[in-house]
């Protein structure tokens, strides 16, 4: 029977007292909740969920469902039924934990350490054209042997089998990811694209049995074509022995006021404004920013919003599935843990990724890189038009002008190499190697972007070299004595302490990860060690203080050889064949306008004419014909993919032959309204047909009644009503249009106008941080914000060709420059600002050049 606290009774099965009388009885109440209080929370929990506020729930309607104590308990049955429960209590025994043989079994009947040994050295006799030495031989053995040791055999077995897969079914696989890299196995199955050796990367940081883990071999696919690898893998193993992954999304401190403050019905501006304000933790938020803290304190509604607040920070939001992972499993899934079913009728784990693996499940990710179809992409469109036999992995690996594009810093477009800030770091390092494209890799990072000042100087021989000591110089020689792979704090303790490569990948992942406990074992461990191999204490505290103090913030070599590999082929791309690499790039970029825009600036630097759109060439995204780059019509605003699509499916019954014409095909199609006529006819798409824009604009209504007429197959032929009219719109009207169809300027941006003596950017505005700039920009949005004192001030955003950026203008300038509106061209000087990732410019003196 079922005992509702909040009515004090019991309740259901009424009809089966009779029944229910012969059999023990046990006492159940509804849990929703641990603490008796608890419910009101529930109640608000329950408003965000289904979208309701105050006024429109009835309150109080989860009250009592929380969990007695055993007092409780005894006050509501008697003793049989707390003895009936006692005796259920003491005989339930379950433990959840990690499952011997739960790990997939890659083919039936096969033994799979002997075919994974026979597979390896197949492929590295065939990876090192058989000339294999002891040092290969030998690597590849231990490599085997721990695997097997592990029993992890059939893994690499099932990974090996999907990557060979998509290779032989024109699926690009990216050349490996993370500490997987760091092994020859990996390397011999095709799995991973880097020779281990050749960069003295460490199976250790990948597997060892001094640190029992699962292995983690992520992969990287086109991400046009991930799925189907995924249904490939379904198929061959059983739709009931894989399943996609759960997430929990939870209430983060921003999300949980914005829903609680809408639950409350308080003002949009005042839930944004305390949202503003906080931190990604409530509680700390409250405690350590004192305006967060004054608005709570200060306003009775937000001082109820955060207190219902912090009880629902934290709690999952919605479900959803995990982007790129899957769970596999020798067994149905459903026999070891238990299943959700989404919206979409898809089955997941009902458990999330950081349980599975306790489990004894297996894991795997497989992830789509838009960077990869952009790859994919060039080389198709290489290879379909000038036959060269290209491919991702035969790019040369020695080719200087590939090396140069990185030492100049012209990385826009390259997969981790086109921030601005990279690029300037890029330019003063000057790669001279591939090498240095992995050391850039690993340093523009926070934490080590600290070194690259005495990198620099190390390398340009202005500040000495330090190896903390001779014996250290082989491991940190190639980085200048900075330790900034992850691979050479495991080598150091190796070599001074007298670790195993697996005991010293311990030592790394304790001293990243900040585990205290186990970094003081480690230390007494480090220094014994290092002197029973004859260096001193003295010595030995320092060099563990100083990999500590980098290990926290170390990279992963592997992982930086491989990330770097993808951007020199890109890079390699870019440099031999730029036009189909910047079509790519463009077509990748196609929903980002601000990018577009950048690529665009580019492209007219090189002197690559790039077309507006053409009613008759364009298609859904950017063509390459006679050299020059054609815009699609997709990114015409109010047009899109939809509409675009319809517009090239009846052009396939034969081109558009006049504006009129257009007009009269696509009459009876709705979707092609007046609002998108216009915009293709300001983004030049009827140009061919050699009327001007104006022309086409005031004869618009004329065409449309004359599609009208024609459209009626009974009416006699009509003559085309279009009248010419010879002048055109002004150049500033055109190029103001151009921005409103594109979002972008296509033909020239019009700070360029006003750009002679004054050289600034916005590329270079990070290498002038707490300095005062003067800067030519375009205002595209202006936010005027009303301060405590009642003031008004504004945050306005500009730019220029490349990007935009943050003007903050506070009230005592923004008094003289409130008029400034959208598309003026301004001077702007003032401060150069960075706030968190974001680098704004604090306006001092503002001056509207397109007034004059």
């Amino acid at each position: 029977k079922i005992y509702n606290i909040y009515e004090d009774k019991f309740v259901g099965y009424d009809n089966f007292d009779g029944v229910n009388d012969l059999y023990p009885k046990v006492f159940i109440n509804d849990v929703s909740y641990l603490y008796k209080d608890d419910h009101v929370y529930l109640d608000y929990a329950s408003m965000i969920r289904e979208g309701k506020i105050l006024g429109e729930y009835v309150l109080n309607n989860n009250k009592g469902k929380y969990l007695l104590n055993k007092d409780e308990y005894a006050l509501k049955v008697k003793d049989d039924v707390l003895k009936n429960m006692e005796y259920i209590v003491s005989n339930c025994n379950l433990e959840l934990g990690y499952t011997e043989g739960l790990l997939p079994i890659y083919k039936e009947g096969i033994n799979s350490r002997e075919y994974l040994r026979e597979l390896s050295f197949k492929g590295l006799n065939k990876r090192l054209n058989g000339n294999v030495s002891d040092k290969y031989n030998d690597r590849l053995l231990y490599e085997l042997d721990t695997i097997d040791k592990m029993g992890f055999n059939d893994y690499f077995l099932i990974v090996y089998d999907y990557v060979l897969y998509a290779k032989k079914n024109g699926i690009l696989v990216g050349p490996g990811r993370g500490s997987a890299v760091g092994s020859l196995v990996s390397y011999t199955l095709g799995i991973t694209d880097v020779d281990p050796l050749e960069y003295n990367l460490l199976f250790e940081r990948f597997l060892n049995i001094e640190r029992v883990s699962m292995p983690d071999i992520d992969i990287d696919f086109d991400a046009s074509k991930r799925g189907q690898v995924i249904e490939y893998v379904i198929s061959k193993y059983g739709a009931k022995k894989v399943a996609g992954i759960i997430t929990f999304n939870t209430l983060g401190a921003k999300q949980v006021i914005r829903d609680v403050g809408r639950v409350l019905n308080i003002k949009q501006s005042t839930i944004d404004n305390l949202a503003k304000q906080s931190l990604d933790d409530l509680k700390e938020s409250y405690e350590k920013k004192i305006s967060f803290r004054k608005l709570v304190d200060n306003f009775d509604e937000l001082k109820k919003l955060y207190k219902i607040a912090l009880h629902l920070e934290g709690l999952p939001r919605h479900v959803s599935v995990h982007a790129a992972g899957i769970v596999m499993s020798k067994y149905d899934i459903d026999d070891t843990i238990p299943l959700y079913k989404n919206q979409l009728g898809m089955y997941v784990s009902a458990y999330s990724k950081d349980y599975l693996e306790q489990l004894g499940l297996l894991k795997m990710d497989f992830l789509g890189i838009s960077n990869l179809t952009l790859i994919d992409e060039v080389i198709k469109n290489i290879r379909d038009d000038t036959h060269m036999n290209i491919t991702f992995s035969n790019i040369p690996m020695n080719d200087s002008k590939t090396i140069s594009l990185f030492a100049n810093g012209d990385t826009e477009g390259i997969f981790q190499f086109e921030a601005p800030g990279m690029m300037k770091f890029l330019k003063k390092l000057k790669a001279r190697n591939f090498n240095d494209i992995v050391v850039a890799t690993s340093l523009y990072r926070p934490g080590p972007m600290d070194s690259i000042p005495e990198y620099l100087g190390r390398r340009e021989g202005k500040i000495k070299i330090d190896y903390i000591d001779d014996s250290l110089k082989d491991i940190l020689e190639e980085t200048y004595g900075i330790i900034i792979y992850q691979e050479q704090v495991m080598k150091i303790a190796e070599k001074m302490a007298g670790y195993t490569l697996g005991e010293a990948d311990i030592l790394r992942s304790a001293m990243s990860k900040k585990k205290e406990s186990i970094l003081l074992k480690e230390k007494e461990k480090f220094i014994n060690g290092s002197i029973n191999n004859g260096y001193d204490k003295e010595l030995a505290n320092k060099v563990y203080n100083t990999i500590l103090k980098f290990a926290g913030y170390g990279f992963n070599k592997s992982h930086a050889v491989v990330y770097s590999l993808i951007a020199y082929r890109m890079a390699f791309l870019k440099v031999h064949f730029y036009n189909y690499f910047m079509l790519s790039v463009l077509n990748n970029a196609i929903n980002n306008e601000e990018k577009t825009s950048g690529y665009i600036s580019q492209l007219r630097s090189k002197s690559v004419l790039v077309m507006n759109p053409d009613i008759n060439m364009s298609l859904l995204k950017y063509t390459i014909y006679d050299k020059k780059i054609i815009c699609p019509l997709s990114i015409i605003r109010n047009v899109g993919n939809n509409i675009a699509s319809i517009i090239i499916n009846e052009r396939e019954k034969g081109e558009y032959v006049s504006f009129t014409d257009f007009v009269t095909r696509m009459y009876n199609n709705k979707s092609v309204n007046r609002k998108v006529l216009e915009s293709l006819i300001l983004s030049g798409a009827f140009s061919s047909f050699g009327y001007n824009k104006r022309t086409l604009m005031l004869n618009l209504d004329n065409i449309i009644n004359y599609a009208e007429l024609v459209s009626d197959s009974t009416l006699i032929e009509i003559d085309e009503p279009l009248i010419d009219i010879a002048s055109e719109y002004s150049k500033e009207e055109l190029v103001k249009m151009e921005f409103d169809v594109f979002g972008f300027y296509l033909s020239m941006h019009p700070v360029s106008r006003y750009r002679s003596s004054n050289k600034m950017t916005t590329l270079l505005i990070e290498d002038n941080v707490n300095r005062y700039i003067s800067i030519v920009l375009e205002i595209i949005n202006v936010r005027e914000v009303i301060t405590k004192k009642n003031d008004v001030m504004a945050f306005v955003y500009a730019g220029d060709e490349y990007r935009q950026v943050e003007l903050t203008i506070f009230p005592d300038v923004y008094k003289e420059y409130n008029r400034i509106k959208k598309h003026d061209i301004v001077c702007v000087y003032g401060k150069v600002e960075k706030r968190l990732d974001n680098y704004q410019i604090v306006v001092s003196k503002l001056k509207v050049l397109s007034e004059e």
